[in-house]
């Protein structure tokens, strides 16, 4: 039997790479005993640092790409390295706990717990995870997301702009090397859109995280480093903005 890893063991392998996917296929069944794949043979090497858009008509398979690199969907070949760590290697335990402490996520809803204020929305995930939560760091990340004065307040207190301010502030609580984020801004007028991309983008070059986002808005995928498009489960482009002569 293989050695069970302890977490406190696990380090990233690769400082320069974020993620490698190699070969990664992903077939579903439909129900009827036939197969589809919602990613085929995807191999793609991300950059620690880089802004990457991953753009798609619905059902081209981004979400499920995305899924697969955040570690919650196993594909069915084909291996994923986040960091040089090949994570669909570790147990069950270990790799959530890698989830916890490199990868963050941000969705199209806020996810918030209703019942309990902000400051503690932020601290729960810590606190799941078994880590100490660092209230003076909670506050600090209040101050520069603009909420200094927000966190005895309940969710449904704050705009919908100022929830997904605290979703992100709750991921930087954790400091992860990775930033996901699924159509964070499907629930947000065009002002609060953008200063969500631009917060979020402000971030990343700052600490040096990787940013991958899913969108459908052509207008936030021209503000990334990278646009990825995706369809029937392939890559059909791959464009560095920085190349592109305006």
């Amino acid at each position: 039997m293989r050695k069970r890893r302890k977490y406190a063991e696990i380090e990233l392998l690769d400082k320069e790479t974020a993620v490698r996917l190699e070969s990664v296929t992903k077939i579903y069944e439909n129900g009827f005993a036939n197969t589809f794949p919602a990613a085929n043979n995807i191999s793609l090497e991300i950059k620690k640092g880089e802004f990457v858009a991953i753009v798609g008509t619905s059902g081209s398979g981004k979400s499920t790409l995305m899924h697969m690199i955040a570690g919650v969907e196993k594909p069915t070949k084909g291996k994923v390295y986040i960091g040089g760590c090949d994570i669909y290697a570790f147990d069950d335990d270990t790799l959530s706990h890698f989830r916890c402490k490199e990868i963050g996520m941000v969705f199209q809803f806020f996810n918030l717990i209703p019942v309990i204020n902000i400051e503690e929305n932020i601290a729960y995930p810590l606190v799941a995870s078994g880590r100490t939560p660092d209230f003076k760091k909670i506050t600090e990340i209040l101050n520069r997301l603009g909420l200094q004065d927000k966190g005895s307040y309940l969710p449904n207190q704050l705009s919908g702009g100022q929830q997904q301010r605290v979703a992100i502030a709750r991921l930087l609580a954790a400091s992860p090397s990775l930033i996901l984020a699924d159509e964070p801004t499907g629930n947000l007028d065009s002002k609060n859109s953008r200063e969500v991309v631009s917060l979020l983008k402000g971030i990343c070059k700052q600490e040096n995280k990787t940013l991958i986002i899913i969108t459908h808005d052509e207008s936030i995928a021209a503000t990334a480093d990278r646009i990825i498009r995706i369809e029937d489960g392939k890559i059909v482009s791959d464009i560095n903005n920085k190349d592109v002569v305006m």
